[in-house]
């Protein structure tokens, strides 16, 4: 702790100085901290909110009508494959 009172009154400067400095500083890089994590927020409920879209959108289209055929397989098909080999 000494040495950092030396090296500051070395450069000429007190306490209340590099206070308020530092002060003036951190409040500085706390608003932009803050600014900066509001954009990215709403960012996220954006996004979070197009991939409810979407997932919506998919489930509506599947609930209303299968577009997707449908692949039935017939037990007497399944015994023919079975003979032929």
């Amino acid at each position: 702790m000494e040495a950092i009172l030396d090296l500051l009154q070395a450069v000429h400067l007190n306490m209340l100085e590099v206070m308020f400095a530092s002060l003036l500083i951190f409040t500085v890089g706390y608003r932009y901290g803050q600014k900066k994590v509001r954009k990215l927020t709403e960012e996220i409920y954006g996004l979070q909110k197009h991939v409810l879209d979407l997932n919506a959108e998919l489930l509506g289209e599947a609930a209303d009508d299968m577009k997707t055929p449908v692949i039935e397989i017939k037990h007497e098909s399944l015994k023919n494959a079975k003979l032929a080999k």
